[in-house]
């Protein structure tokens, strides 16, 4: 029920892409400037004033991960990647990472802790299935097999271990990955 919750939030990351397909690229990357720089000085507030801290914990701590708790959020990093693979990739490959990460990383996450049995790394391969199988039909309908390129490299980074949030390593991969491949 917990990763529930919290990939229900996760989604509401879908407010980007619409953000960006309703707006334009300047508009997107002013409003993401806003919530990334917001996030990150509301992450320093947290780092050096521990009743800050603690006050965000009962507002929004049952929705944090363990590590959250003393450490960089999931959100901040998702604001950051946002900002960055708007500002350096093209709106389809922008996009297509953003959906990558908000709908492919909550389909591994969701099938991973229901139906999850063979594990690597420390995550199901029937969750990386499912995050390969939504990024793909995402980066099949907006850059055909370039988005499925990318699709892997989601799920790859999306499998692999790294001390790097999952918030910034899968748009980032991604997207340079297609990026790479349409010049």
């Amino acid at each position: 029920m917990f990763e529930l919750k919290r990939k229900l939030i996760h989604v509401i990351g879908l407010c980007v892409p619409v953000i960006y397909w309703l707006t334009s690229r300047e508009f997107t990357l002013l409003f993401l400037g806003v919530v990334a720089v917001g996030a990150m000085v509301i992450e320093a507030l947290r780092a050096t004033w521990k009743d800050f801290n603690q006050f965000l914990l009962k507002l929004i701590g049952r929705f944090a991960r363990d590590h959250e708790k003393t450490h960089i959020t999931g959100a901040t990093c998702f604001s950051a990647a946002a900002f960055l693979v708007v500002a350096l990739f093209s709106e389809p490959v922008a996009v297509s990472s953003l959906l990558f990460l908000t709908l492919g990383d909550s389909a591994a996450a969701l099938v991973g802790t229901r139906y999850g049995a063979h594990r690597i790394y420390g995550k199901s391969l029937e969750g990386s299935g499912a995050c390969f199988g939504v990024c793909s039909v995402v980066g099949w309908y907006a850059l055909g097999w370039i988005g499925v390129a990318g699709a892997a490299a989601a799920t790859l980074v999306e499998l692999l271990p790294s001390p790097l949030d999952d918030n910034l390593r899968i748009p980032l991969a991604s997207g340079g990955v297609m990026h790479l491949l349409l010049i």
